[in-house]
């Protein structure tokens, strides 16, 4: 979930070929979107918008929000 400044949980473990869909629920309309080194969102302005990524290879992910990685809203995918 992608709120506030922050991604809620910041990190996740998850299968090989497993998906993490990350939802916008900020009422504050803000735009955040959620990007790593494989993908990369469209920015969401609006409750409800989401983006989903299916990683199909295991290892350690990180990802963040373009606008508000300076203030901490990273955060990590653990694929086994």
């Amino acid at each position: 979930m992608v709120t506030g400044d922050r991604f809620s949980p910041s990190s996740v473990t998850i299968n090989r070929c497993d998906a993490v869909k990350a939802v916008y629920a900020d009422p504050s309309g803000v735009p955040h979107n959620w990007k790593g080194s494989t993908w990369s969102s469209q920015d969401m302005t609006s409750n409800g918008q989401s983006y989903t990524y299916r990683f199909t290879s295991s290892g350690t992910f990180n990802f963040y929000c373009s606008y508000h990685q300076g203030v901490g809203m990273t955060g990590t995918v653990t694929v086994r």
